[in-house]
């Protein structure tokens, strides 16, 4: 037996039907989680199940007086809809193992179209362009976000399309354009918020993501500026 077993536990009973699954997980800027949370709970989404692992941190968060594990699957059964979302950073010898059973989970439960969010650290993209793609038997091209030429993906979302690769399943990647790495990138997180509301027309308002952004913005220019006049007075 396996020393890092990985076992999908569900919450409650999830039948089998067309679904399309959206993976969100910790990188650069967090925009992927941070995206998909914002959408789970404005939509009300249900959590339907959680990725325990040896593999994955010790994490537990609180949410709204309640623990909650942090790798979860979450379903809008309106739209037939499964998120799959982390705020973990899963180390690298656990990305495949991990990978290879959420991918044999999602197809048993009858997934049959899979989009990963991603922050893409790239600072050369126009302003009007909110999120670059690259997708294999999925069209993304009607709803106009451009094709990427040249990018990475790292992680989970690299096993997965790997793997989805492999077996010839239908996968998508939309990367948002961040600055940020390892801080939040509010900003992006609402960029992917609309790209998702475009896609699956969830009509989620992003603006308070923006206005996260705005408040995180003038708080960094304030220390700045505090800063300034501290090493102007030395």
């Amino acid at each position: 037996m396996s020393t890092h077993p990985v076992e999908i536990k569900e919450i409650k009973a999830l039948e089998k039907r067309d679904y399309k699954a959206v993976l969100g997980f910790a990188g650069a800027g967090f925009i992927g989680n941070i995206a998909t949370m914002f959408v789970a709970r404005t939509r009300g989404f249900q959590q339907v199940a959680f990725v325990k692992s040896n593999y994955i941190p010790p994490m537990m968060l609180i949410s709204n007086g309640t623990p909650m594990q942090s790798f979860r699957i979450h379903l809008n059964e309106f739209d037939n809809i499964l998120f799959v979302v982390t705020e973990s950073l899963i180390p690298a010898e656990g990305c495949w193992p991990i990978a290879v059973e959420i991918l044999k989970w999602l197809k048993a439960k009858g997934v049959q179209e899979i989009y990963s969010l991603d922050g893409l650290p790239f600072s050369a993209v126009s302003p009007g362009i909110k999120a670059l793609t690259y997708s294999s038997k999925i069209d993304l091209v009607k709803h106009g976000y451009p094709a990427i030429r040249e990018g990475a993906l790292s992680g989970m979302n690299s096993c997965l399309l790997d793997e989805c690769i492999e077996k010839g399943f239908p996968y998508a990647c939309i990367f948002i354009p961040t600055n940020k790495l390892t801080s939040i990138d509010y900003s992006g997180s609402a960029d992917a918020v609309d790209v998702l509301n475009k896609l699956f027309k969830f009509g989620v308002d992003s603006s308070p993501l923006r206005g996260l952004d705005e408040s995180q913005r003038k708080a960094t220019e304030q220390k700045q500026s505090g800063l300034g006049k501290v090493f102007r007075k030395g």
